[in-house]
Parts: C-alpha cells; structure tokens; sequence
C-alpha cells in the first residue's frame, strides 16, 4: 500500500498534467472563439492545425533529451525547468498582437511541456510500491482530465466576455500555473535514494520481499548512464519497441482529435449555437474526469494488458458506428443525437482503459537505468503522433467527413491485436520483476 506521502508527492507532481490538460481543452475553443477571430485571427482549417500543433512539435523535440536531463540533474530539476520555460510561453501566448507572436509562444511552451510531461510519469511509477503502482500512477491522468475539463469550461465562461479578454484569460491561467509547482531537490546515490523511499512508503514495509529486490536492482543498475544505443540493445530492444508503439496509437486512437476540436465536432453533429459547442465541450471533459476517478481504484485489479485489448475494441467499435452513420448520410435527425452520444461513449471507453494503462506501462516495463530515457522517447513519440492529428485532422474532416472515422478503427483494431500478441501483463510486479516476460515477448496472461 502506497503512503499518504507518496500519494502527495504524485498528486503535487502532477501539477504539470494538469497544465497540459487545460491547454489541451482550452486551444481548440479559443480557436473558434468570435472574439479570436475578431482580433485579427481568422484562421482556415490549415492554420487552425498549425496553431494546435505548435505546443506539440516543439514538445516532441524536447521530449527527446529530457530522460537523459533527468537523469543527470533529477526528476525534480527536470520538471521545474519545464514548468518554468512553459510559463514563459504561455505569458507570450497571452499578450500575443498576431499570429506569429500565439506561433512563438506556444512552440516555447511547448518545449517546458516535452521537459515536464514524460518525467511526472517516471517520477510517480519509482516512488510507487507494486501493489499501488498503477492507483498512484493514474493521478498523472486524473490531473489531465480534469485540467481538460478546466479548460472547456473556462472558455465556455470567458466566450461571454466582449474583448480580447476571451481567449488571452485562459492563457493568463496557464501560466499562472506553471507557477505553482515548487519542487524538491530528490537527487542522490543509492543511500540517499533508500532514505528517500523509506521516507515515502509506510513504516514497517522496509522488509517487503518486492521492496528488498528493487534496491537489490538499484545496487546493479543506479550506477549506469543511459545512452541512446542503450534503449535498443538486444535485452531490452522489445521493451523500448512496445512502449513507443502503445504512446503513438495512444493518439491514433482519436482521443486528441476529439478532444482538441470538440466544438468542431459537435457543431459538424448538429449543435450550432456557439455557447451550446462550448457546454457540450464542458461536458465531455467532466465525463471523462468522472470515469477517470471511477475507474482508477480497479486499474491494478484487472491489469494493463486486459484493459488495453478490451477498450482498443470497444472505441473501434464506437468509431465504426459514427463513421457509419455519416457514410450513409443519416448524419441529421435523430442520428446526430446518436454521434453525440457515440462521442460521449468513445470518452467513456478511453477514460476508463488506454487513459490510464499506457503512460504506466511505458514507464514500469525499463530497466532502472533507461526507465526516464526511453519514458521520453515514448513520450515524444505520442506527442509526433498527436501532432499530425493536430495538423492533419480539421483539414481531413474539411475534405471528408468519415476519413477520419475509419483511420482510428483501423488502428484500435489493430493496436488491440498487438496487445493480444505481445504484451505482458505488468500488474503487481516490482519493478525488478519486469525482465523475464519481455525475454520471449509472446503472449502472456
């Protein structure tokens, strides 16, 4: 059982999901805002891409290196330093006079956010005990969804505003919470590091057979310094492979394309009224927030793999009704009631599996010495993906309405199959014990 101090030390971390949440609900509206566009920014589909995807190409390119900073100048270190840069980005954001000004701004948010983002998993995974890895491990997504609920609602209160005020408010917020994360200094070697788990884990669990043969890896491995040609070697090739698949259909499910252009969505289903895009946006992020929480407390009683073969099916079977639906041009009437609520099921379906196994997964599967390294390269791998949904997405459903659709069911098809093949199931394992399943890489209960 986790401590009520690990159980802090991950919600306070998980500052910087929620970050990432807000501005994952809030661009989408802010983009469609009357008041944006008023302000000198009518953009077409194309550079309503660009602008989503600025944050995400810059994070992918940072996201790169931050396990190998982390590992040099802590965890901690590591996401101060993001949290800081992503403040300055969204200060510019907010006082931005034009286009290129939101561009610059968000590509340098975007650089705190590629440094912050895949370490606040790596952090909560390391300080959390196998039997509560995945619980503690799942506030990193609970504070993105409600940091996505956060910010479909805040816009749905500032879109009343009559001046500018609407969309540079919820830039405003972003970056006042960059600023609240004040971090400790957790570096050290294997003394410190046991006095520090001690710290965390309750009393009397020092004597645990899981926490004896994870500092018995740390005695081996905490030495080591990760390198890029390391994550590839022959005994953990597989391990980095699986994380950078599960990280990139992560976002090839569809998840962010949604998320980032619900008011779009919901307006392409029928509902037209601006201020009823914005509720109905509201909405969905405070289901999702709702099945997140619901959901989190059974995450290491079914398992990582189970999940993510079940909900992979369920979302591709939900898209499949959607992408019907349209095909066959019933997209009006009663079937737009039935998208809607379609829509509002895909959130249910993500909320409740991927949402909570992939970052885990990615992260507990390393050897200690690669855990932040290869964490940050899943990581800019889904933040690669997400940017060409980002960029390609309003464009795509500008051209056709089920393309979109049908390209997510092919891949929930098929990433729920390579699940079915290839991955180990993780729940409660000490990270020690992740090695031997991944020796063979079949198909594992």
């Amino acid at each position: 059982m986790a401590s009520t101090k690990v159980w802090l030390a991950a919600s306070f971390a998980s500052v910087g999901a929620f970050m990432f949440g807000f501005d994952t609900g809030s661009i989408g509206s802010i983009i469609v805002m009357t008041q944006f566009n008023e302000s000198g920014f009518m953009l077409s589909p194309t550079l309503q891409g660009v602008v989503v995807a600025m944050i995400l190409i810059t994070s992918t390119i940072s996201g790169v290196c931050s396990g190998i900073l982390a590992d040099k100048i802590s965890r901690i270190f590591t996401m101060s330093l993001g949290a800081a840069i992503f403040c300055a980005g969204s200060v510019i954001e907010c006082v931005s006079p034009d286009l290129v000004c939101i561009l610059v701004g968000r590509g340098i948010a975007g650089v705190g956010e590629g440094f912050f983002l895949p370490i606040i998993a790596v952090y909560c995974v390391e300080i959390s005990p196998a039997t509560s890895r995945g619980r503690v491990t799942s506030i990193v997504q609970i504070a993105v969804t409600v940091g996505i609920a956060a910010g479909f609602f805040c816009c749905y209160g500032t879109v009343h505003l009559d001046s500018s005020f609407a969309w540079r408010i919820p830039f405003l917020i972003q970056a006042l919470l960059a600023l609240l994360p004040r971090w400790l200094w957790m570096k050290g070697k294997r003394s410190k590091a046991e006095e520090v788990m001690q710290l965390l884990r309750k009393q009397g669990d020092n004597d645990d057979p899981a926490h004896i043969e994870e500092w018995e890896v740390v005695g081996d491995d905490g030495e080591e310094r990760s390198r890029i040609r390391d994550m590839f070697k022959k005994d953990v090739r597989k391990r980095t492979l699986l994380a950078c698949f599960f990280m990139g259909m992560n976002q090839l499910s569809g998840i962010d394309g949604i998320l980032y252009y619900a008011p779009v969505l919901f307006a392409q289903a029928g509902l037209s009224a601006s201020s009823s895009k914005f509720l109905a946006s509201g909405v969905s992020g405070l289901l999702n927030v709702a099945v997140t929480i619901v959901c989190t407390p059974f995450m290491d009683r079914m398992g990582r793999r189970i999940s993510t073969i079940i909900g992979g099916i369920a979302m591709g079977c939900i898209i499949c009704i959607i992408a019907s639906i349209y095909a066959a041009g019933a997209g009006s009437g009663g079937g737009r009631w039935v998208i809607i609520v379609c829509l509002y099921l895909f959130l249910v379906a993500f909320g409740s599996t991927w949402a909570l196994t992939t970052r885990v997964y990615a992260s507990e599967i390393q050897p200690l010495h690669n855990r932040a390294a290869v964490s940050s390269i899943a990581n800019s791998c889904n933040q690669g993906v997400n940017t060409l949904v980002a960029l390609t997405f309003p464009v795509f459903l500008d051209s056709t309405t089920t393309g979109p659709y049908w390209l997510f069911m092919g891949c929930l098809f098929i990433t729920s199959m390579i699940a079915w093949m290839y991955m180990p199931e993780t729940k409660g394992r000490s990270l020690a014990r992740q090695v031997s399943p991944y020796k063979h890489c079949t198909r594992t209960n």
